[in-house]
């Protein structure tokens, strides 16, 4: 009960903290990645997924993905105009669909699995 209020109240710690560790290895990147992940990130939040579906905001795997793929290309010496192009909204909402796409299957396995589990134990 005391962890459910917390949780309202605060918010949940582990989701806090994978996030400050996320914005230190943002912080990490070179100066131009940096840029680039911080207006990026302000762009998705602020415009949102295409059709709308916010729960690929509901953990950080999207950007998680975006620091993975900014500190490879990093790593690999390339401009991050060489990674997102020119056009940085449409590799945003790309990103983003990408996102969606990866989230409903991960819904749908997670729904197939527990309507499975379910009926599975009602027949034996």
């Amino acid at each position: 009960m005391i962890d459910s209020i917390i949780k309202l109240v605060i918010g949940d710690l582990e989701e806090k903290q994978a996030y400050k560790r996320m914005m230190k290895r943002v912080d990490a990147l070179p100066k131009d990645h940096r840029f680039a992940f911080h207006k990026i990130q302000h762009y998705m939040f602020s415009v949102g997924p295409p059709g709308g579906d916010m729960t690929i905001f509901t953990d950080l795997t999207m950007f998680t993905d975006l620091v993975d793929l900014f500190e490879a290309s990093a790593a690999e010496g390339k401009q991050v105009l060489d990674v997102i192009g020119s056009d940085v909204g449409k590799f945003c909402d790309e990103f983003m669909l990408a996102a969606v796409a990866a989230n409903t299957e991960t819904l749908r396995e997670k729904l197939n699995k527990e309507i499975l589990e379910k009926f599975n134990k009602k027949e034996q």
